[in-house]
Formats: structure tokens, C-alpha cells, sequence
């Protein structure tokens, strides 16, 4: 048992010597091969280095040249690209100035626009500030002129004035001429005194319209001048009153009676639509109050229209007058024709006795002179350039006898005129015609 570990641990003694020279062997070796490697890296090392600069050369060396070739590349091509560029520049421009040019034109005339109207406004301002100021001028003097208007008018004979002036210039403008159709302040005598109304209207027929304007207006311009509406309605209603008194008044005076032939009526002439219209709205029965007195109320509107009808009558008279005139003028004329008829008659009855002494001369002379004078021209006995034919032509147209014509008749008297003018012009060389001549010239009444 003893042995067995001694023989051990020599065995394990001498395995641990093994080992150690084992690794001290194999430490030798891979020192050796340790420094190999080094050395081999130490020479890698250095061809590393040396490719790496001649890798570094070569690419320095290729990277100048590709950039060279590359700069050369890029200046051809961007000497096209600017060759190019520069030519569609031009056309850029030239098409940009094509489409500039007319938008500067139109600009430039609409700043010239811009500033003649700028110009114009200007002026224009100016002269509606004149305006303006001469409007509020003329206003104020309307104000004035409307004050003294409505003052004037507060008196009663500028009212009556007034009145007379609006119903002339009424009449007028219906068509009317003073003292022909119609006369202003015309007087008649009365057993109370002279009536003198406004105007006297003539119509046809010898027949007038008295026409009167004399109404009272102090309350409507009251009324019109009014602060409170109660005031206002309060005049309005005495203006109503006023008018009413005055058909009264008119109505009394009976100017139908005084002015003959006339209407049974007299004309009221209010010189304002307003004032009629004023008073109609406080009381709507005074039209009919108004015509059962006999007095008709009239505005220039409806007044217009009443002398337009009155104008239209005169015209009507005027065209009967001259009908009238025609009718007799055409008697007369009718019984100087039929006097002129008879005369015409008996100078035919003379122009046919004319003819008929004419045809017996001719028969004379053919039976008692030419038959002599046509032996002698056959012996040869004639004056030299005598006409050789003597012959007389008798005249057996005999007048025609004038009658009474009828207008009936009328169609057929141009007939037998054209027959006449025909039968005319079938005239032999002499004039006449000569069927009933027998061979010797002698005519029907040759005796």
C-alpha cells in the first residue's frame, strides 16, 4: 500500500516535471511563432501603409482627373444648358413684353382715364358746390318770396287778382283767344245794380257760360300754416264753409237770368286742385249741394276739359257754317251754269245755221264754178303752179246740243267724249267726212 503511493507520487512528480518542460517547450514555441506574427504583422503593417498611400496617390491621382473630366463635362453642358437658356430667355422675354406691353398700354390709359376722370370729378364737385350753394340760395329766396306770396294772398283783392289770372291762363291754354271766345269782366245792368262776373265764355249758338272766381282761401292758408293738427282740421273745415257760403252767394246772383241764351248754371273756378280737394274732404256732399243751386265747381283740370268740349263745339259750328256756305255757293253756281247752258245752246243753233249757209255755198260752188274751172284745166288753160285738184269740202258736223247734265250721266259723257276723239282722227285730208259726197263733191245739202 505504501509503494503504491510512493509510485504515485513519483508518477505524479514526474508528470508535473513533464508538464513544466511540456510548457516550458510550448511556451518556447508559440514565442517563436508570437514573434513570427508580430513580425508578420509589423510587415503587413507596412505594405498596409504603402498601399494605403499609393491607394491614396492613385485615388488623389483618378479623383483629379474625373474631376477634370467632370468640370469639362459640366462647363460643355451647362454651356449648352446656358446657350439654351439664354435663347428661351429671349423668347421668355419677348413673349413676357408681348403680354407686358398691352397691360402697360392699358394701364398707362387708365391712369390717364383715372385721372381726367379725377380731373372731372374735381370740376364737377366744384360746380355742384355752386350749384348747391345757388340752390340753397334760390331755396331761401323761394322762402322769402313764398312768404311774401302766402302774405299776399291773405288780401283778398291779390286773392281775386290772382284768381283771374289762373282762369285766364286756363282758357288760353284750352285754346281760347280773349274777346273772340271769351270776355273777362263783362257787365250787366240789373234793377239791384251791375252784375260783373269774371269771364263770359261764348259757345256755339250764340250761347255763353258764366264763369266766377272770386273764393275765399284765408282759411286754407291758415290751416296750411298750422302748428297743431287740431288747428289745421279746424281751418280746413272753415275753408269748406267759405266755399259753401260762396256757392250760396253765386247762386243768389242768378246769372243764367242776365246772360241769355245760357246754361241754368255758373262756374265756380277754384285755381287749385288743393283747395277743391281741401274742401270736398270736410264736406263730400258739396258737389251735389253745388249743382242743385246751379253753380258747377271746377278746377283747371276739369275746367280744361269743359272748354276742350266748348273748342270742339266752336269747330263743329264752324265746319256746319262752312257746310252751309258750300251748299249755297254750289246753288249758285248751279243756276249760273244752266244761264251759261241756254247761251251755249244758242250759239250752237247760230253755228249750225253757219254750217248750213257754208254747205249750200259749197254745193253752189261746185255746181256753178268748179265744173267751168276742172274743163279749163282739162283744155289746158290754168295759171302755172296752180293746184291741179279743186275740190271744197262740205262741213256736215253740226253742234252738239248742251244739256242739264245729270250725275249719273257722267260715265257715259266721257264715253261719247272719247268716240268724239276717235271719229277725229279718222278725218279725211279736208277734216271732214265725206261718205255722203257723191261723185261730183256735192254734199247732202249741196243745193
Amino acid at each position: 500500500m505504501e509503494i503504491s503511493i510512493v509510485t504515485a507520487a513519483i508518477l505524479l512528480a514526474g508528470f508535473l516535471v513533464g508538464l513544466g518542460i511540456g510548457w516550458l517547450i510550448t511556451r518556447a514555441v508559440y514565442a517563436a511563432k508570437l514573434a513570427a506574427a508580430r513580425e508578420q504583422t509589423a510587415r503587413i503593417a507596412d505594405m498596409k501603409a504603402g498601399m494605403a498611400d499609393a491607394f491614396s496617390a492613385l485615388s488623389t491621382r483618378v479623383m483629379q482627373e474625373n474631376s477634370r473630366s467632370f468640370l469639362d463635362l459640366a462647363g460643355q453642358t451647362f454651356a449648352r444648358h446656358m446657350a439654351s437658356a439664354e435663347h428661351g430667355l429671349e423668347k421668355r422675354e419677348k413673349a413676357v413684353r408681348e403680354v407686358v406691353l398691352p397691360v402697360a398700354e392699358a394701364l398707362e390709359k387708365y391712369d390717364l382715364h383715372v385721372r381726367s376722370m379725377e380731373m372731372a370729378r374735381q370740376k364737377a364737385y366744384g360746380e355742384l358746390s355752386q350749384q348747391v350753394a345757388s340752390l340753397n340760395q334760390s331755396q331761401n329766396e323761394l322762402q322769402r318770396e313764398t312768404g311774401k306770396l302766402v302774405s299776399a294772398l291773405r288780401q283778398s283783392h291779390v286773392r281775386g287778382r290772382w284768381g283771374e289770372i289762373t282762369l285766364r291762363r286756363v282758357v288760353e291754354l284750352a285754346g281760347m283767344q280773349n274777346r273772340c271766345d271769351f270776355f273777362e269782366q263783362q257787365t250787366a245792368q240789373t234793377g239791384d245794380g251791375a252784375l260783373r262776373p269774371d269771364m263770359v265764355i261764348h259757345l256755339p249758338g250764340d250761347r255763353k257760360i258764366v264763369v266766377d272766381s272770386k273764393v275765399s282761401l284765408s282759411a286754407y292758408l291758415d290751416a296750411a300754416e298750422a302748428d297743431a293738427p287740431d288747428q289745421a282740421e279746424a281751418m280746413l273745415e272753415r275753408h269748406a264753409r267759405q266755399v259753401q257760403a260762396h256757392i250760396q252767394k253765386l247762386a243768389l246772383k242768378e246769372y243764367w237770368t242776365r246772360f241769355t241764351p245760357t246754361p241754368e248754371f255758373v262756374v265756380l273756378f277754384m285755381p287749385g286742385e288743393n283747395f277743391f280737394s281741401a274742401a270736398l274732404s270736410k264736406l263730400p256732399g258739396l258737389i251735389e249741394e253745388a249743382a242743385a243751386k246751379g253753380v258747377i265747381l271746377a278746377t283747371p283740370t276739369t275746367l280744361i276739359s269743359l272748354l276742350k268740349s266748348v273748342a270742339y263745339g266752336w269747330q263743329q259750328e264752324t265746319v256746319a257754317q262752312n257746310a252751309r256756305l258750300i251748299s249755297d255757293l254750289g246753288a249758285e253756281l248751279h243756276s249760273r251754269l244752266a244761264s251759261m247752258v241756254v247761251h251755249i245752246n244758242a250759239l250752237g243753233r247760230d253755228l249750225a245755221r253757219c254750217v248750213g249757209t257754208y254747205n249750200k255755198t259749197v254745193g253752189s260752188l261746185e255746181r256753178r264754178v268748179l265744173v267751168s274751172a276742172r274743163k279749163l284745166a282739162d283744155l289746158g288753160v290754168g295759171l302755172k303752179g296752180a293746184p291741179q285738184a279743186m275740190e271744197v269740202c262740205a262741213v256736215e258736223s253740226t253742234p252738239r246740243r248742251m244739256e242739264e247734265a245729270d250725275p249719273h250721266d257722267a260715265g257715259n259723257a266721257d264715253d261719247d267724249g272719247i268716240a268724239d276723239d276717235l271719229d277725229d282722227d279718222r278725218k279725211d285730208q279736208c277734216g271732214y267726212e265725206n261718205q255722203d259726197m257723191d261723185e261730183n263733191g256735192k254734199g247732202p245739202d249741196a243745193g
